[in-house]
């Protein structure tokens, strides 16, 4: 497929096979430890101060946000890239260890029969070898790039003459020392799997260890100033014991040894192995990285990131948008307000969308979906005993289809007169004035047009347009990347060779992305599969109300949890806080509200990136509350409970019940 992107932006390549391999990593974890001229420069990377900082940092984000591929940047695997012509002198006061937790390790080392005292030695020591070993691969990644003030043969006279203290077979040579603490980590990782069978081994003390080793390295002439940051990434996922014997090594840190957390969200424990305590306020900079990114900010660094991705599949790494993402210096460029016209102009000429008033007026010129339309029209009119058929009102087809669609709704509730609706109509049809002008579109066009198009396999155009994948995308990069990339593979599957993505294939890309993101969840940690069942039951809910011919409450996608019989328990707590923290729930300060709860709560957002899959609005609108004993069906109960309590909300919603809709598999 062709990806020209047009003479400002010098493309005139085609995508190869070769070339969408590159497209499709979407997860840092995809790429290699060195990122250099991979990674683009975030809006808020100067704000993050991080090569300059004193004591710890802890930075949270979510999945998709950026992290990690802003973790594996200042790693030195990148900082000292051997795709670096040239390294600033000043680079070795931020040697960065770039650290992702073991999860599955971790968690065994734990009870097996050792009291936790012994465990807690051991994971201190363990914490050490691994960040030492990091050191040392780190002076042989330097020694081996331009970086000038530290050759190969200076490393090769480098000596650690203090490390032989903590073990006889610790040796002085750095290249040596590299082998014995791969050896011990191997070692340490077969006691842990044999505890009962496996002499334990002699492990050094942990932070004395590192403080040696770094004392040793900086009497190099050449290293005097290099100091060394621990990035440890997911530390939510470590057991508590682990967490406050890594809260003790960042409540002490200070150059030239610090150590920084990374998590989804910030860890709930702030003990350490002894008495103290960590916060924000004296031992570290809590930094939430969605927090710096505006909604203009992001929005402009979305459509950034694609552009560049596109340029490195073409292999156009000399254009000036890349060029200017892959270092902070270009940050001031690209703030331009020009310069950000200018992406956003391109991003949205290669994903257009449609004004929600088109789309009504491509949908009644489709012969089967205005038949529907029609049909459902006299249904409504023969069950209100109206004396008159859909003709006085189709008759205003061409002049104002947005409001022939939303006719069903409005004639199919029971405080709408048909007589009244058409005279509305006719108002709307000549004046462009009435309830249809000033709130019936407003509020029932998008769910009409939903609900016009799902019975017949077709995806909504709603779900196209540049602005509205970043409204799905809800703040998450990597789930914006797959929605393009979903259009590239489309348009390639459907033969397309425009440079401009048809409504029609950016809708079945975002219908992919949510199908393939939703069999995703199963992999969200020990309670996946649970997520995914409640997303599949929330979603369908939510299919259900929007089916309802009086649409009364068009557009819901949200949830509240009133205190209905009983105070919410420690497992829905638990469940929220999982869903949270995976960006299935989006959670929002509680709107105005219907209900006599008295107290201003929290409304849950299914996430938007999953409507397409059930064909509702990804738009934040309305919502319904839930009992907790309710919300409790929709997380673990069974089957035939799900069923009762789909009848039970349809039927609070409309008046009426509504067909049963089926869970989506």
């Amino acid at each position: 497929m062709n990806l020209q992107h047009g003479p400002h932006f010098g493309r005139d390549e085609v995508l190869t096979s070769n070339d969408r391999t590159i497209l499709a990593k979407t997860r840092a974890e995809e790429h290699d430890a060195d990122v250099w001229g991979k990674f683009f420069i975030p809006p808020y990377f100067d704000a993050l101060a991080l090569k300059t900082a004193t004591k710890s940092t802890y930075i949270a984000g979510k999945r998709g946000c950026g992290k990690t591929m802003l973790l594996k940047y200042l790693d030195y695997h990148t900082a000292f890239s051997p795709r670096r012509d040239a390294i600033p002198d000043d680079e070795i006061g931020h040697i960065a260890i770039y650290w992702r937790v073991d999860t599955q390790f971790c968690n065994s080392m734990q009870h097996r029969g050792i009291a936790e005292e012994e465990w807690i030695v051991a994971f201190e020591s363990y914490f050490a070898v691994v960040i030492a070993l990091e050191i040392v691969r780190a002076l042989r990644t330097i020694a081996t790039s331009s970086y000038r003030n530290f050759s190969l043969d200076d490393l090769a006279e480098l000596r650690l003459d203090s490390l032989p203290d903590f073990h006889q077979n610790f040796p002085s040579d750095p290249i040596e020392l590299q082998s014995a603490l791969e050896r011990m980590r191997r070692q340490f990782g077969m006691w842990v799997s044999n505890v009962s069978s496996t002499e334990k081994p002699i492990l050094p003390p942990g932070k004395m260890f590192i403080d040696t080793l770094i004392s040793d390295i900086r009497r190099s002439p050449n290293l005097s100033d290099a100091c060394f940051f621990v990035y440890v990434d997911e530390v939510e996922n470590l057991t508590p014991y682990q967490r406050r014997v890594l809260n003790s090594f960042l409540k002490h840190s200070q150059r030239p040894f610090i150590v920084n957390f990374t998590s989804k969200v910030q860890s709930n424990e702030n003990m350490t192995t002894g008495s103290e305590w960590v916060n924000a306020t004296h031992d570290f900079r809590l930094i939430e990285l969605e927090s710096l990114l505006p909604e203009r900010d992001r929005t402009v660094f979305f459509a950034e990131v694609l552009l560049g991705n596109l340029d490195i599949a073409e292999s156009r790494t000399s254009s000036a948008l890349f060029t200017r993402m892959l270092s902070p210096e270009g940050l001031p460029a690209r703030r331009a307000q020009q310069a950000q016209e200018e992406i956003l102009g391109e991003i949205r000429r290669r994903f257009p969308s449609r004004e929600v008033k088109q789309i009504a007026r491509e949908a009644v010129g489709n012969p089967k979906l205005l038949s529907k339309l029609v049909e459902r029209i006299n249904q409504a009119l023969r069950r209100r005993g109206a004396k008159f058929d859909a003709a006085p009102y189709v008759r205003f087809l061409d002049s104002v289809p947005e409001a022939i669609v939303i006719l069903p709704a409005l004639l199919n509730r029971e405080t709408q007169n048909p007589a009244t609706v058409l005279g509305e109509l006719e108002r709307y049809a000549s004046e462009q004035e009435g309830s249809f002008a000033s709130t019936w579109i407003h509020n029932n066009l998008v769910g009409s047009l939903l609900e016009l198009y799902r019975p017949y396999g077709r995806i909504c155009p709603i779900y196209s347009g540049f602005d509205t994948f970043v409204t799905m995308a809800n703040g998450n990069l990597r789930h914006f990347l797959i929605l393009c990339y979903k259009a590239v593979e489309v348009a390639e599957l459907n033969g397309e060779d425009e440079e401009i993505f048809s409504i029609d294939t950016q809708a079945r890309a975002a219908y992919d992305s949510a199908d393939q993101l939703l069999q995703e969840i199963n992999t969200f940690g020990s309670l996946g599969p649970r997520l995914r069942m409640f997303v599949l039951r929330l979603g369908s809910i939510f299919r259900a109300l929007q089916a309802s011919p009086a649409m009364s409450e068009p557009e819901q996608n949200q949830i509240t949890i009133n205190s209905g019989g009983r105070v919410i328990g420690s497992q829905e707590i638990e469940f929220i806080s999982e869903a949270n923290k995976y960006g299935i729930l989006v959670e929002q300060l509680e709107t105005k509200s219907k209900n006599s709860v008295g107290r201003d709560g929290v409304d849950y957002q299914l996430n938007p990136i999953y409507a397409p899959y059930f064909q509702i609005s990804y738009r934040r609108k309305r919502k319904i509350p839930l009992s907790v004993e309710q919300f409790a069906v929709l997380i673990a109960g069974t089957e035939d409970e799900y069923s009762e309590l789909t009848r039970t909300i349809t039927r609070q919603s409309d008046g009426r019940e509504t067909p049963q809709m089926d869970l989506l598999q």
